[in-house]
């Protein structure tokens, strides 16, 4: 069905060609290629990390196509890899301020790695096939028609579908560890339709202006998998589904006009509706998929699921904003702007509840017929004020300021629809405060040297008020405020110090606090985080023939945070390394040579798999490659390439780590 769209969708794209005039002009390339991998070690890793695959490809992997006509033009491009899963079939036809009509498919795949992390011993569970990928495409059609006045009608209906397999962080748990360590993985059917209008002019200075709707589906049939304590006698496997179908109906538009040389305005709107439809379920048993069994022998206390769940939701958001463009006098410009967002959301969901007692019962299971209810209002207010100064020579200053002031209430419930009571039910009022000031500077020296230095101060308050709480204790609702701060500052140097050479230099400095209040507890500071971040870039042409490119990124990142009792953490680092280094040399007047090398590296695995999860990762990465270019005449070139992959993953236990010699060969043709 899929390969008669794509010929009739070809056939309707291909059929312009004929109306064309015999004065044509056309060119195009045209390029096949073919490689393979030899590798030693872990294949999913390898695929994850370079999005190759590992068994090789050959196909053609460019095919482009232009013919212009005295007042048309056609496109046509082309990718046709089987082995690698990769397909592209565009063609787009332009009358010259008249219509337009574009058309294509375009399929390619990614892969994962379901591989988790170490266990205390230092090897890791391998519970499934690791090789996992997904399947993405997208099939289009868009056409556009010019009005006289160069007003663009403009139409796209598009398809997109996403299957296959991926990996999770949501992991089952294991008495090794104690903690959930187990891998798992996803199941992805999903399918969207996307259907877009839009109007607008915006060929003029004075007046731009753009009014449109939007209309998408989508519809999941997605599965979540993992086992709780594998090869065990608790041993059991629990399946999420989520079959969701929703539906967006959006408008919008835009308008902007200039009063004078002075004074820009313009304005926006956006309504969004959407639509949900639930259905999903959780169900424990002895295989992955398995039907309810309320009987199961290997059930645990705490086994938590449920089916059978059907609901609805309805999201509502308005959002209006107001800017300008105000030039009070030579070298100022002042830019303000206000934005107003409402959203109001009603969930509702009814199900059967499962749940399994303690040993003491006999692992006695109950049942509980329930509904969730949940309505969200939230109002939100964005003004943000820009001012720029370029009155001082060869400098540039610049100021922002933005204030946010938002305001909701959430009504949860959860309804016994046996006893009929309300058991948890809550209300909820929260309020969260925003204000960012940054300042920018840009000072241009000399011709050849530039400096540009920024700072930023931003703080985000968040109040919490539980109304309304039937539950015992404080939680959920144990917090009451929670404040983030932010302090950034970064510096970039741009120096050319001579014609052959040219630097730039950056450095990042970050500095992040959150600060919590719970229900009972003092005023803590919950995390810390300080973020160092230092990168060199270099580029040299001594002559004609030769270029080097080098560049280097370091990474200094700790967070702090209160001792945590049972595992001992104060503090996680995510420091890192990485850098790259290139060239390339003419070597004849139909040879060109280049030399690529890039690293990366980690070195922060704190290995608490006896406790509790490990944290970090200690990660070494190197490419290597080499490319030799040959131009048989302007027309014809070949191209080989050889590639070193290697991985070392101590994170993983040592089982993603590879070595891999990639080869690959291209010849290509201009005509």
């Amino acid at each position: 069905m899929q390969r008669s769209r794509i010929c009739t969708l070809l056939a309707t794209l291909l059929a312009p060609v004929a109306l064309l005039a015999q004065n044509v002009t056309s060119s195009g390339t045209l390029s096949s290629s073919i490689g393979g991998v030899l590798l030693d070690g872990d294949r999913p890793a390898f695929q994850q990390l370079t999005q190759t695959k590992k068994g090789g490809f050959i196909g053609l992997d460019e095919f482009q196509l232009t013919s212009e006509g005295e007042s048309s033009v056609f496109k046509f491009e082309a990718r046709l890899m089987p082995s690698d899963d990769s397909y592209r079939l565009v063609a787009r036809f332009d009358k010259s301020e008249k219509y337009y009509i574009e058309g294509g498919y375009d399929q390619f795949r990614v892969w994962y790695d379901g591989s988790s992390t170490r266990l205390p011993d230092g090897s890791s569970f391998v519970m499934f096939d690791e090789d996992l990928s997904l399947k993405r495409s997208k099939l289009w059609l868009e056409a556009g028609y010019y009005t006289p006045n160069q007003t663009l009608l403009k139409f796209r209906l598009e398809q997109g579908i996403r299957d296959g397999s991926k990996s999770s962080t949501k992991w089952g748990d294991s008495s090794l560890a104690g903690r959930n360590i187990v891998p798992s993985f996803y199941n992805i059917d999903e399918e969207t339709t996307t259907l877009t209008v839009d109007i607008g002019n915006e060929s003029q200075e004075e007046v731009k202006w753009n009014v449109g709707g939007r209309y998408h589906e989508a519809k999941l049939n997605n599965a979540h998998w993992f086992r709780r304590r594998p090869f065990e006698s608790a041993d059991r496997q629990v399946t999420s589904k989520d079959g969701t179908t929703t539906d967006i109906f959006a408008v919008h538009g835009f308008y902007m006009r200039k009063l004078n040389e002075k004074l820009t305005v313009s304005a926006g709107a956006l309504r969004t509706d959407l639509d949900t439809n639930l259905v999903s379920s959780r169900i424990y048993g002895q295989s992955y998929d398995a039907v309810y069994d309320p009987a199961f022998l290997r059930r645990q206390q705490r086994d938590h699921g449920f089916f059978g769940l059907h609901g609805d939701g309805e999201v509502n958001q308005t959002v209006l904003n107001v800017n300008a463009v105000y030039v009070p006098r030579p070298h100022w410009s002042i830019r303000p702007s206000l934005r107003f967002e409402n959203l109001s959301q009603e969930m509702m969901a009814e199900f059967t509840e499962t749940e399994v007692g303690a040993a003491n019962t006999g692992f006695l299971m109950a049942e509980h017929h329930g509904e969730t209810v949940a309505d969200k209002e939230y109002d939100e207010f964005t003004g943000n004020l820009e001012a720029r100064y370029t009155g001082l020579k060869n400098m540039v200053f610049s100021a922002t300021g933005e204030w946010i002031h938002g305001t909701g209430t959430l009504d949860e419930k959860y309804i016994d629809l046996h006893s009929m009571e309300a058991d948890p039910e809550r209300l909820s009022d929260d309020s969260r405060d925003s204000q960012k000031l940054a300042l920018d500077a840009k000072w241009y020296v000399k011709p050849g040297l530039s400096l540009f230095a920024q700072y930023y101060y931003q703080v985000k308050i968040n109040d919490y008020d539980a109304t309304l709480d039937n539950t015992v204790g404080s939680y959920p609702s144990y917090l009451s405020d929670q404040d983030f701060e932010t302090n950034d500052i970064n510096v970039r140097l741009s120096w050319k110090p001579f014609s052959q050479l040219s630097l730039i230099s950056r450095y990042d400095l970050q500095k992040s606090t959150i600060t919590t209040i719970a229900v009972g507890l003092g005023k803590q500071e919950s995390l810390s985080m300080d973020t160092h971040i230092l990168s060199q870039n270099v580029t040299w042409t001594p002559n004609s023939r030769l270029y080097l490119t080098a560049s280097a990124n370091f990474n200094f990142d700790r967070m702090e945070m209160p001792e945590n009792v049972f595992a001992r953490i104060k503090h996680a680092d995510n420091n890192a390394v990485s850098g790259s280094l290139s060239g390339g040399y003419t070597v004849s007047k139909k040879d060109d040579l280049y030399v690529d090398y890039s690293m990366f590296r980690s070195s922060n695995f704190i290995d608490y798999s006896a406790l509790s999860l490990p944290f970090g990762s200690s990660v070494k990465q190197n490419v290597a490659s080499i490319t030799w270019v040959r131009r048989m005449s302007e027309n014809l070139s070949y191209t080989t390439k050889y590639s070193l992959v290697t991985n070392r993953d101590d994170g993983t236990g040592g089982i993603n780590n590879f070595d891999a010699h990639v080869l690959y060969a291209r010849v290509q043709y201009r005509f």
